[in-house]
């Protein structure tokens, strides 16, 4: 329990922070800084019916996506995976994910 609680301290910025990579971005066009695909890559985790509800958050440094947060199940994983190879600006994806 108490390292649950600051990796969800953790997960709850790095979203936020994802929210305002956004802002004053041509959201038609692809992004063009890490913390813009960053964002992206949040955003279609959270929209996704497979692990939209799962605690997981994205980062990205000069294309390359770390992973991270807990999923329910290998299918989960794979999915969020997928989800985040699949992102304009993303060249690979490391992952850094858990199982609960």
């Amino acid at each position: 329990m108490k390292r649950t609680i600051p990796f969800l301290i953790l997960a709850a910025l790095l979203s936020w922070s994802g929210c305002a990579a956004l802002e004053g971005q041509d959201l038609s066009a692809e992004p063009t800084t890490d913390e813009g695909v960053a964002a992206v890559a949040n955003s279609r985790l959270n929209d996704d019916a497979v692990v939209g509800r799962a605690m997981l958050s994205v980062t990205v440094d000069n294309g390359l996506a770390i992973l991270y947060g807990t999923v329910p199940d290998e299918a989960a994983r794979q999915r969020a995976l997928h989800v985040v190879r699949g992102t304009p600006g993303v060249y690979d994806v490391l992952d850094r994910t858990r199982k609960r």
